[in-house]
């Protein structure tokens, strides 16, 4: 039977409140595979016209971390090189961590302008449309792990005497310090995606402030040189405590503080709360505001 030609939709102005949530992330979870293929979907055309393909996930964040580590070698002065190899390493490994971080947020933020043509056609949760990203985002830090391990294994190979530490148990924390991360960039995602569909300067701005983010976060500079009441900076940052703790399994061999944790946690349920109550008390608004 055919659809009654005089039935309209129309999409209005809608006031921002929270729809019931138990069945808003019932129905989250039921096309939590929309998310996942779209994601696929989003690197394969992403990469499609690159002869190099992802290995441009490796190679860019390894070629920064050499350019950062030659600019902040030349600031600091002269250093020996087992010295220099323990700044390299963590300000790769910062690196990798922190561009998980951006892209989740970048990514995100663009999700729901970027995906107009589906919100006007399909109904389904719109934060799936960030959620893709975050996997995205995932999909290409996973690579990077790897890489990281083999420079560290070659370099205590020409630097015997680099503090670095072996195979402890404290990397049993790094699961536990990725899923706050994700959740933190995720809640972040969130709340800049519904500001972009308001204000479309928003994904402009983003790349000028994560690229000021990276400098003010423990990535080009080690967590040990902010001393005293300074160290508050790093907590007043959403991923300070985070990346304090990673440098600190992956570069000191230590098991992260309580403070880090505890404060990883907070900046996690916190970003989630706020980005989730801005997204989804709006979303209904975002087929007429795109």
């Amino acid at each position: 039977m055919n659809a009654d030609p005089r039935k309209i939709q129309v999409f209005e102005p809608h006031r921002a409140s929270l729809p019931k949530l138990k069945p808003y992330l019932n129905e989250f979870w039921r096309r939590r595979e929309f998310a996942t293929e779209l994601s696929r979907f989003t690197d394969k055309a992403e990469y499609l016209d690159s002869k190099l393909g992802k290995v441009w996930l490796v190679l860019n964040p390894l070629f920064l971390a050499v350019i950062y580590f030659l600019l902040v070698s030349v600031i600091r002065g002269g250093t020996s090189q087992t010295d220099g190899f323990v700044t390299l390493a963590h300000i790769l490994i910062g690196l990798f961590t922190f561009y998980f971080a951006q892209n989740t947020i970048l990514l995100g933020a663009q999700s729901i302008t970027s995906g107009g043509r589906l919100i006007l056609n399909q109904a389904f949760p719109r934060s799936l449309l960030p959620l893709s990203s975050a996997l995205s985002a995932a999909r290409q830090f996973i690579p990077t792990i790897p890489v990281y391990i083999a420079v560290v294994l070659i370099g205590k190979l020409l630097f015997p005497d680099a503090a670095l530490p072996g195979l402890t148990w404290n990397y049993l924390y790094l699961p536990l310090l990725l899923l706050p991360l994700a959740f933190t960039s995720f809640g972040l995602a969130l709340l800049f995606a519904t500001m972009n569909v308001y204000f479309r300067d928003t994904s402009k701005l983003l790349s000028y402030i994560t690229r000021i983010w990276l400098y003010a976060s423990p990535v080009l500079w080690l967590p040990d040189m902010v001393n005293g009441w300074h160290r508050i900076i790093l907590y007043l940052n959403p991923l300070g405590p985070v990346l304090s703790a990673n440098s600190r399994i992956w570069i000191d061999g230590l098991a992260p503080t309580a403070a880090q944790l505890i404060a990883c946690a907070i900046w996690s349920l916190l970003a989630l709360l706020t980005g989730g109550y801005f997204f989804i008390s709006r979303e209904r608004d975002f087929a007429v505001r795109i």
